[in-house]
């Protein structure tokens, strides 16, 4: 009798164990096939993220970066698909699966819509981004509301299951008196494998659904059972909960610095700087903006690929970063643009420290294999200044700094306010200038070396101001560029010079100088020869100057090209201006046929004192002469330049000593009273 009610007792007891464990079973399985479906999902978010930002910065995707975004996807839309488990219970659950599932399937189509994108439409990234990262939370969110209903469920049973131990020993124990100590040992066996591995996997469950960092170990996670099961599918949530928390510092890191340099980024510095001139309104501190940009960064890429560039930018974040204090902010803006802010201080001096440090740690990079340069701008905030409007002067100064040298610092005060207001007006006052009668063409005569006899004519941009008198050419054709006015301007000058060549004897050129940024207009070629048909005016009396400077001929090259082919078909030629002083003539005279050279005026001016100059001046006529192109030599000032650019076979020249630009074309020429005087040069001489 006594191990009949033995054995009555227990099998009455594990089968109520057994009804609680299938339920618990149940709730695992579905909890590990949310863990297996999440991993799954990051592998298709990490895939997607990656080959959408290799497409925007038009990067090449590997076959195989396509072949594991699209398996990653295929899985994670079948983990979908067949994520259907039979569940405890029917409505709260199954409603958080479909739920779930609409989500999943939401964040499948958006994906595809990506990898579309990337593969065909790299632009339309951008638009569908915000859509990808709102199905992406709003999955995170069904699959944490999934979790912790899962959580709950499984704590109400293991409570419930607790309770019901508890209650069907004390039934067996009023029961079978008889078998007391049989069953008071089932009771100790039950509560060493049972009942505490349950309550400490429940009280883990209750500390990872407060956000608590939990122990690393699961009690049970070595068992066999159904509690094993529990055990280990806790301990895997556990791991993802801790992989996800890993991956959202990791995004929000991202977010907000450089990949490459580890800086913080541009919205980083915008927040900064921000906050600094907020706080500043307050105690009155100045704040400092340093707008740096490494010189040369272009060259070093050619000459060292990508990976020295690379290299030199974190080089240069490095420097940086080792030269600024530690309340200081050093930022990569993009490209080879960083900038610093710097609070506090005795300020300028605390500024011109810093600047003296970076200078100095850029000088000590010198004999490194990719040397460190960099050009410096400085701007200090004024009252209620905006950040944008402090960056702005800061890399105006910077940019100031470039034009003056590189590897130098420059601060805007108040004669660079100054110089920038005046800047700002002339570029408000060039508007109209030309319908206000305030430009007007000079033209400076071009003559054969050996008779002196002119041949044709250059026509020079002049302007008037009404105010400010003369503006120098120099000053206010880069406005006309920067503003795009110089399109308009370019038309009218070409029709005005052409308008006098007209009238000019029909052996006579016209020589016009092209701006770089005129290119960027596809018609320019038949804009420029319509206006010689208006005119009357044979395209083969005109000559058109082109600059040899990248900009021209290599960053835009083939519709530069274009325009130049188009006008000499039509029987023009084309001039390379200032030849010598860029860094790809000989390149250009490989890829185009120009018709004739100009010397640059510098070369001319100290050819006779200085020999490397004389001997650049000597070794352009014999390339000239060996390709049969013309040379002419430009800045011609005093006779015995005349009589070496005879000696050196020059054919054609322009200066001074030939004729100061005019309002009238000059037709005719005196060489012996032209050369029985030696004319001083103006104070600066420009051309357009």
């Amino acid at each position: 009798m006594l191990g009949l009610a033995l054995l009555g007792g227990g099998l009455m007891l594990g089968r109520a164990i057994y009804a609680e464990n299938v339920t618990l079973g149940q709730l695992t399985s579905l909890l590990q096939m949310e863990e297996r479906q999440d991993a799954l999902q990051r592998r298709l978010r990490l895939g997607v993220g990656e080959v959408t930002r290799l497409a925007e910065q038009r990067k090449p995707v590997t076959s195989g970066q396509w072949t594991s975004v699209s398996n990653a996807l295929r899985d994670f839309h079948r983990g979908n698909a067949h994520l259907s488990p039979r569940l405890p219970a029917p409505d709260e659950l199954r409603t958080l699966v479909r739920t779930r599932r609409a989500a999943e399937a939401e964040f499948t189509a958006l994906s595809l819509r990506l990898l579309q994108d990337a593969r065909t439409a790299p632009d339309q990234i951008p638009r569908h981004m915000p859509g990808f990262l709102a199905a992406l939370r709003t999955l995170e969110a069904s699959r944490s509301t999934m979790r912790g209903a899962l959580i709950e469920r499984i704590d109400i049973e293991l409570r419930r299951s607790a309770g019901g131990l508890a209650t069907n020993l004390q039934g067996g124990l009023l029961s079978a008196v008889a078998v007391l100590g049989v069953l008071l040992g089932c009771m100790v066996w039950l509560r060493q494998r049972v009942i505490r591995p349950l309550g400490a996997i429940a009280e883990r469950v209750r500390q990872l659904s407060r956000g608590e960092d939990a122990a690393p170990d699961v009690p049970g996670a070595n068992r066999a059972d159904e509690v094993g099961d529990l055990a280990r599918g806790i301990a895997d949530y556990r791991g993802a909960v801790e992989e996800r928390r890993l991956a959202e510092r990791r995004i929000e890191f991202l977010a907000h610095h450089d990949m490459l340099t580890g800086l913080p980024n541009r919205l980083l510095f915008e927040e900064r700087l921000g906050q600094e001139l907020s706080r500043a309104l307050r105690t009155g501190e100045r704040v400092t903006v340093f707008a740096i940009d490494l010189d040369d960064f272009k060259s070093i890429n050619d000459r060292f690929g990508h990976a020295g560039g690379d290299e030199a930018l974190r080089a240069a974040a490095q420097l940086l970063s080792a030269c600024v204090r530690a309340s200081d902010l050093v930022a990569r803006l993009g490209g080879d643009e960083f900038a610093i802010v710097q609070v506090g201080g005795d300020q300028p001096a605390t500024a011109e420290l810093l600047v003296q440090r970076i200078l100095r740690a850029c000088e000590a990079t010198a004999g490194d294999t990719v040397p460190v340069q960099m050009s410096i701008g400085v701007a200090m905030s004024g009252v209620e200044q905006e950040g944008e409007e402090l960056y702005n002067l800061a890399d105006m100064a910077m940019y100031r700094a470039k034009a003056e040298g590189r590897h130098t610092a420059r601060f805007f005060d108040d004669q660079f306010k100054e110089e920038v207001r005046l800047r700002w007006r002339l570029s408000r006052d060039l508007d109209g200038a030309a319908e206000r009668g305030e430009l007007y063409l000079a033209f400076q005569p071009i003559a054969d070396a050996d008779t002196l006899q002119v041949i044709g004519h250059e026509a020079l941009l002049r302007w008037a101001h009404p105010e400010l008198g003369d503006i120098r050419p120099d000053r206010f054709i880069p406005l006309a560029e920067a503003s795009g006015r110089i399109d308009t301007i370019g038309l009218w000058m070409a029709d005005q010079a052409m308008a006098a060549a007209s009238r000019w004897p029909d052996h006579m050129t016209l020589a016009l100088n092209l701006s770089a940024i005129q290119f960027r207009q596809p018609a320019l070629a038949h804009e420029l020869l319509a206006l010689a048909r208006r005119h009357r005016v044979a395209p083969t009396r005109l000559e058109f100057e082109v600059t040899e400077s990248a900009t021209l001929l290599d960053k835009r090259r083939q519709p530069v090209l274009t325009v130049l082919r188009t006008l000499q078909h039509h029987g023009a030629a084309i001039v390379m201006d200032d030849f010598g002083t860029g860094y790809s003539s000989l390149g250009n005279l490989r890829d185009f046929r120009f018709d004739k050279l100009k010397v640059d005026r510098s070369f001319v001016a100290t050819m006779l004192d200085h020999a490397p100059s004389g001997s650049i001046v000597r070794s352009i006529a014999a390339l000239g002469a060996s390709l049969g192109i013309p040379i002419v030599a430009e800045g011609v000032e005093e006779a015995a330049q005349l009589a070496r650019l005879r000696e050196w076979d020059i054919p054609q020249v322009q200066g001074f000593l030939l004729g100061r630009p005019s309002r009238e074309a000059i037709h005719c020429a005196d060489p012996a009273a032209r050369l029985s005087a030696r004319p001083v040069a103006p104070k600066w001489v420009a051309r357009s």
